[in-house]
């Protein structure tokens, strides 16, 4: 069967028990933890994978990763994922339920590139602008990077939307042109 699949429904299962026990916001901030513990910890994904070490201690090693003092509703996924003998895909369930999560909230993760630091007044101007451009009041979550590498301008990425203003692709774009017309010369 298809990781795809699995996850999606899985994280379905589990956003639905979450809703019924009014837990589903508690859930998105262990599973949050969890990816981030993920990728933090090399060796999680060995232990999880891992066929000799007993399943107790896999639904453990979830619930740790996911937090301290994890929900019972997490708690008890964790005991059916782990049941089931699909533990190896539990970060694929993870990422499977902040993007149901997210939809069902109406949040946006938004990210701005720049070559220099933006300032907070900055990033909370365009998080304003875009909720309130939002067809269906949407909430944002802007990230800000920085990357030297663009030179100048910015990137904005939105879902799927990718405005880049950078200078660097702005060079990159002359350049293409000068061996495009170069070459109709020779």
């Amino acid at each position: 069967m298809d990781i795809g699949v699995i996850a999606k429904r899985y994280a379905k299962a589990l956003l639905l028990f979450a809703q019924e026990q009014k837990a589903e916001d508690t859930v998105y901030q262990e599973v949050l933890q969890f990816i981030d513990s993920y990728g933090k910890v090399e060796q999680l994904a060995t232990v999880l994978g891992n066929p000799l070490l007993p399943a107790e201690q896999k639904e453990q090693v979830i619930c740790q990763a996911a937090s301290i003092e994890v929900s019972p509703v997490f708690r008890k996924f964790a005991t059916l994922v782990v049941a089931h003998r699909r533990e190896s895909f539990m970060l694929f369930i993870a990422y499977s339920y902040v993007s149901l999560y997210r939809e069902l909230k109406h949040i946006s993760i938004g990210k701005l590139i720049t070559a220099v630091p933006a300032s907070e007044a900055v990033a909370n101007r365009l998080e304003q602008l875009i909720e309130q451009r939002s067809q269906n009041s949407v909430d944002v979550i802007l990230e800000t990077k920085v990357d030297p590498s663009i030179l100048g301008g910015f990137i904005f990425q939105l879902d799927d939307l990718r405005l880049d203003a950078s200078v660097s692709s702005q060079f990159e774009q002359i350049k293409k042109q000068f061996i495009e017309k170069n070459k109709r010369i020779i």
